[in-house]
């Protein structure tokens, strides 16, 4: 099975899961940066793609509640443009991402993770949930 890196892009960090071979999603990780520092956040990707030997991405794409582009979603095509620059060979798909971090903030209450800790880990609780959301609809479109 293909392996794919998940990405959830903020302005200071970013949060991080990956697939493994049978299909299994595990929050690896969250990554921080000075804000918009992004270079820093691009060498980490590179950095992992190798260790992994992942040639997939999933980034979030967070389309506005009405469909519309945000500045999140701009950024989100700008850092999948200097992905692809620096490893052309790599597949960089988008994922809807509305509301990953709200649904991953109520399933970390759900399992009695405390405040504190959820602010700790809810980037790559949501890069988890962005990148099952992915896998989910990649699985019913082999399907049909």
């Amino acid at each position: 099975m293909r392996r794919y890196l998940g990405l959830d892009l903020g302005t200071r960090s970013l949060g991080i899961a990956v697939s493994d071979v049978v299909g299994i999603v595990h929050a690896r990780e969250e990554f921080l940066f000075p804000k918009h520092h992004y270079r820093l956040a691009i060498e980490r990707v590179l950095s992992l793609l190798d260790e992994e030997r992942i040639e997939d991405v999933v980034l979030g794409y967070p389309l506005n509640m009405d469909g519309s582009l945000s500045e999140g979603t701009l950024r989100s095509e700008r850092f999948k443009d200097a992905l692809l620059k620096e490893r052309p060979l790599i597949r960089v798909h988008f994922q809807d991402e509305r509301l990953s971090t709200v649904a991953a903030a109520e399933v970390m209450r759900e399992h009695g993770v405390g405040r504190k800790e959820r602010e700790m880990r809810i980037d790559r609780a949501a890069a988890a949930l962005i990148l099952e959301d992915f896998m989910a609809a990649r699985e019913r479109e082999e399907r049909e």
